[in-house]
Formats: structure tokens, sequence, C-alpha cells
């Protein structure tokens, strides 16, 4: 049995957000996938016809991975669109050559919370947050908090400890940290975020959360009226990636994303 190796959100092999790809999985158990994802020591989605499931390298199960599915695609090679099955039910996929795209869960944002909740969690001064601190998801809930420089964003470096805290105390499953402030050409804005419980310290590229930013930019009329978001991330990890949030003609949320199979690893 083999994994391919994907880089997603780019076409440049080693950047982008790494993932693992393990298909013809349907007679593997749970403890044979939580098995695998620690051997790879990615995010690791298992295929079965076009039925997903996702694995952290902790062993631990994901209700919905955005980079991952977009990996899933890539090495699927089939085109069009269709649906796949995730824990987070059925959704839409949109497969068009070097680009792949993913009809994303709703959207909810929670109310504004204390900007110290994330100040402590990612060991900055609340003075360095600039705008309302909430939890949103689309199948994972996550703290974003807006930030005012990519100065304030590249120089982080939170205790996990402290990210796992603050995580824990929100109900959420990572910290995004963002600013508005423009690295990528056309991107409007330029993010990391900060795991708790996978196995990985940071991600490269978080399509659930980016999902998320872009209806939070929406919604606080920084993107009002905009069908289409760019959102930069990786560049503090060396792994520049870019994410396409896209909202369709009924309302949908979609991620868009390019990816590169990168090699195999033997399992």
């Amino acid at each position: 049995m083999q994994a391919q190796l994907v880089d997603v959100f780019t076409l440049t092999k080693g950047e982008g957000n790494p993932a693992a790809v393990v298909t013809e999985a349907g007679n593997l158990t749970h403890i044979e996938m939580a098995g695998i994802a620690a051997r790879t020591g990615l995010e690791t989605t298992f295929v079965d016809g076009t039925t997903l499931r996702y694995y952290q390298p902790s062993g631990m199960p994901m209700t919905l991975c955005g980079h991952g599915t977009l990996a899933a695609l890539a090495v699927l090679g089939r085109e069009g669109e269709f649906q796949v099955s995730t824990p987070s039910g059925d959704l839409r996929v949109l497969v068009e050559p070097h680009l792949s795209g993913l009809q994303m869960p709703p959207v909810t944002l929670g109310e504004p919370l204390p900007p110290e909740v994330a100040a402590r969690g990612l060991g900055i001064d609340p003075s360095d947050i600039d705008g309302p601190v909430q939890v949103g998801s689309a199948g994972r809930p996550k703290l974003l908090v807006p930030l005012r420089s990519t100065e304030a964003l590249d120089g982080l470096c939170p205790d996990q400890a402290a990210i796992d805290e603050a995580c824990a105390a929100v109900g959420a499953t990572g910290i995004y940290p963002f600013t508005r402030k423009q690295r990528v050409f056309g991107a409007m804005a330029d993010a990391r975020h900060f795991c708790t419980g996978a196995g990985i310290y940071e991600d490269p590229a978080t399509g659930v959360a980016a999902v998320v930013l872009g209806w939070y930019l929406i919604t606080h009329g920084v993107a009002p009226g905009c069908s289409r978001i760019k959102i930069s991330q990786g560049h503090a990890m060396g792994r520049p990636s870019l994410i396409l949030v896209r909202q369709d003609d009924t309302g949908h949320l979609w991620i868009h994303g390019q990816a590169v199979i990168g090699g195999t690893l033997d399992l």
C-alpha cells in the first residue's frame, strides 16, 4: 500500500500544504487509518470511491479537511462537478484543469470574545489585535484573530500549551491570526494557523479556516459584495500558499486551490 504525497494551494513542490492520500481504503479500520496517518506525519485522506475520511498525524479523525479533499481530487484525476461523502456530509466538488474547488458547509460566526483570550494563546499584547476576535466554523471551529501588521503576524511564536489552553477555552481546533495588510498581490488577507490536538504545530494553508475568514471579511464589511477573496498563508514557514474563497450565485461558499503530486510513500 502506498500514500500519494500532494502539495496543495500551490503548483510548486515543497510549497503549499502537504497532504497524504491513500486510495482503495474501504477495508481499513479506524485503528489502521490512525496508524497510517501517524506514519505519514501528515494530515491524511483515505479514499473509497467518492467517500473521504480524514486523519491527523496525532491519530485523531477530522470531520473535514479542505486541503486533504483537494489533494484527493488531484489523485483521483476525475474532472467535472460531483459529490463527495465526508463526515461533515455530502459536499459538492468542482475539478477543472489546474484548479479544484470544494463547497463548504455553512459558516457560523460566534459572538465577539475578549481579545485577552486570543492574546494569551498567541503570546502577544491585546493592543496588537485590530478588530473583533471570534470563533467561526465551517465544519471545524477556528479562533479568528485580526492583527495590526504583517510584522506582528510573522513575529508570532506561541507556546503549544498556550495554544491548547486558548482553543480549549473557546471550543476551537486552532487559532487563525491574520492581517489585512497585503503581502501577495490580489490577496485580501495574510494568515497563519496554529493547531491543537493535531500533532502539527503550524499549518501552511488551512481551507476550513480560510472560508471562515472570507465570511468574516464579508460580514464585517471589509469585503462588501466580493464574490472572490484570495487569502495567502504559509510565508512564515517558507511554504507560501494561496487560497481562493468564492461565493456562488446561491450564496454557498467554496474554497479553490491548485495542487501538485510530489511522490509516493510506501506504507
